[in-house]
């Protein structure tokens, strides 16, 4: 991984989906020392691998030996939308400004990508209906968390964010 910043701002950052604790961002911190964002990046992180060890704990402790199938789908697309989800909460504690919140949006985009095409090479029994599901959800959490990135920008410059600006008047 390259500690170069792009046009955004951002290092050069993978999106590897893991069904494991594994970072999806392959390597160390991406930011150098010195840059305030590393020390966020950090505490982000940690407060990941927490979240991914409660719901690990919590899903052990429901463990139900009387699996249906339909119960095994919901808990297969909630580890994956949770596995996800706290990734990109990390992603979003080091967008501190209007190129970063693009570069951010661009790494939700190949994140979706690279889950889609990871749950195919892993799990390639999963039905076609259940692979879309999974999409679905993901597709929808990357808007969010694009949609909050948006707010965090627009918070530190004191405006609306994009999304709550009036639109035109008819």
């Amino acid at each position: 991984m390259s500690e170069h910043a792009d046009a955004t701002g951002l290092p050069s950052m993978s999106a590897v989906p893991r069904w494991s604790h594994r970072d999806p961002v392959e390597g160390s911190n991406p930011f150098p020392v010195g840059d305030a964002r590393r020390d966020r990046w950090d505490e982000a992180t940690a407060d990941a691998l927490a979240a991914l060890r409660r719901y690990d704990d919590g899903i052990a402790a429901s463990v139900s030996t009387n699996l249906t199938s339909e119960s095994y789908v919901r808990r297969w697309l909630d580890l994956a939308t949770m596995r996800f989800d706290t990734w990109c909460r990390r992603g979003l504690a080091v967008v501190d400004g209007t190129a970063a919140q693009r570069g951010y949006a661009a790494w939700l985009e190949t994140y979706v990508a690279n889950w889609r095409a990871y749950v195919a090479e892993t799990c390639p029994h999963v039905a076609p209906n259940i692979r879309r599901e999974l999409d679905a959800r993901l597709s929808a959490c990357a808007v969010n968390w694009t949609g909050e990135a948006c707010r965090l920008v627009s918070s530190t410059r004191g405006e609306p964010a994009a999304d709550a600006r009036p639109g035109p008047h008819l």
